[in-house]
């Protein structure tokens, strides 16, 4: 399907999203977005009177619902929305996060009823549309060869690991994303200007050709190939005149 049809029929459905929402007074909510959906939704959120918010289960999630709220409901209600599984066993530390999609999807669930995955040496914690909670629990029984345990943890008891992270320090003569790209991946920024134009570069989860777009503290980008990125907030201007920054690279 045709990039710009995807676009317009995911912003027709936030706004029915959003229409019925306000008709019947009831909490209501799309599927889980990527993060380039939930840029583009933000950007092409209607006015409305009821209150809208992207939920996906804890505090940074990645993959969130759309969820509008009617005014006698409050933010932290959308969580009811929402359910953590998770998927321990003998050996799950082996597995991966496409281990974990591919037996989720395998069950016939669809892809936007999955948010975060999130994979650990002991368990993997999962997050679902709260109305297919229980058939996981019912239904997964292996990942791969592994047979699983999988139960639906509260919300309020759910332990997000840290997110691994390794942080570097340049010094750029510009905060360009052409420079900035060139040193998170460590070559030059004729290359990194290459990989910008070929549209292999995403900033904030939307792609860029743009190689002089200024970038801004918490920025978050990518390179296809290179790995996730954000520039740090710290910024500032050596001796030299030129600027230091930090790169935090997602591993």
């Amino acid at each position: 399907m045709d990039n710009k049809l995807e676009e317009k029929l995911l912003i027709a459905k936030v706004q029915d999203t959003i229409a019925l929402c306000e008709k019947q007074n009831y909490i209501k909510a799309t599927g889980f977005l990527t993060p380039a959906e939930r840029e583009l939704v933000r950007k092409n959120l209607p006015k409305s009177a009821v209150s809208t918010h992207f939920c996906g289960g804890y505090e940074d999630a990645e993959r969130t619902m759309l969820v509008a709220l009617p005014d006698y409901l409050e933010e932290a209600d959308a969580l009811d929305l929402i359910s953590a599984i998770e998927i321990s066993g003998r050996d799950v530390g082996s597995l991966r996060h496409p281990d974990f999609l591919g037996s989720l999807l395998g069950l016939g669930i669809k892809r936007e009823k999955i948010g975060d995955i999130i994979a650990s040496e002991d368990r993997c914690i999962v997050f679902v549309a709260e109305n297919i909670g229980a058939y996981i629990v019912d239904n997964l029984t292996k990942v791969g060869r592994h047979g699983v345990t999988v139960r639906v943890v509260p919300n309020e008891m759910v332990e997000i690991p840290p997110r691994q992270v390794e942080t570097t320090s340049h010094t750029v003569s510009t905060l360009r994303l052409d420079s900035v790209v060139a040193a998170a991946v460590k070559t030059s920024r004729s290359v990194a200007a290459g990989y910008i134009s070929e549209g292999r570069v995403f900033v904030n989860w939307t792609q860029t050709e743009n190689v002089s777009l200024k970038m801004k503290p918490g920025d978050v980008f990518s390179v296809r190939g290179q790995g996730r990125f954000r520039l740090l907030e710290e910024v500032r201007e050596t001796k030299k005149g030129r600027i230091g920054i930090q790169i935090e690279k997602f591993i």
